[in-house]
């Protein structure tokens, strides 16, 4: 795929990064991913002049946009895709144009999914109540790493990190902020 823009990319939905991991794990719930080969790639635009040509994928994708906006083209159709946005498609040709006139710079924070995998582990309905010592409290799902929360119970990742930002409450433009540069702190880390 011709591109100029900078990419990296994550095995799973956790990054590392509270707050991103937080939105990833909504994403991951409210369109109910439950591929466990799911994964991040992160696409830093530092100008107008970067861009990706047409292309489409045999998965699915929910981009997460944050930055100053740019136009997405998904089945031929321009879309302005601004800070803080979220596009969801399936196997749709799409693109990011050259914008000339754009001097500021967008992430994307994309996840890569097959609506059809699931892992039958993943589900949110699972309590503690008769999970094995390696299976997360809220998601019942194994994991190689758990954590202790402060309520005693044992989280994986995504979890522990939902349980322990759930209380959280910030103005929405410091949410923003962050997580603009979290998505760019990640873009980067892979250089």
């Amino acid at each position: 795929i011709a591109s100029n823009r900078q990419d990296c990319s994550y095995r799973g939905l956790q990054t590392g990064i509270p707050r991103l991991d937080a939105a990833l794990e909504r994403v991951r719930q409210d369109f109910n991913i439950r591929d466990p080969r799911a994964y991040l790639l992160n696409n830093w635009y530092p100008d107008g002049k970067t861009s990706i040509a047409p292309h489409n994928h045999d998965f699915w994708s929910a981009i997460l946009s944050f930055g100053t906006p740019r136009v997405f083209v998904l089945d031929g159709q321009p879309v302005l895709v601004g800070n803080g946005d979220l596009l969801v498609f399936g196997t749709q040709r799409h693109s990011v144009p050259k914008m000339p006139e754009v001097t500021e710079g967008r992430v994307s924070v994309a996840v890569f999914w097959y609506p059809e995998e699931q892992d039958d582990n993943n589900n949110n309905n699972n309590n503690s109540i008769g999970l094995g010592d390696d299976a997360c409290a809220e998601c019942g799902r194994s994991a190689e790493i758990l954590q202790e929360a402060m309520d005693g119970q044992m989280y994986c990742e995504a979890c522990w990190t939902n349980w322990n930002t759930r209380d959280v409450q910030v103005d929405g433009s410091t949410v923003e902020d962050d997580m603009l540069a979290a998505a760019l702190e990640l873009s980067l880390v892979e250089q």
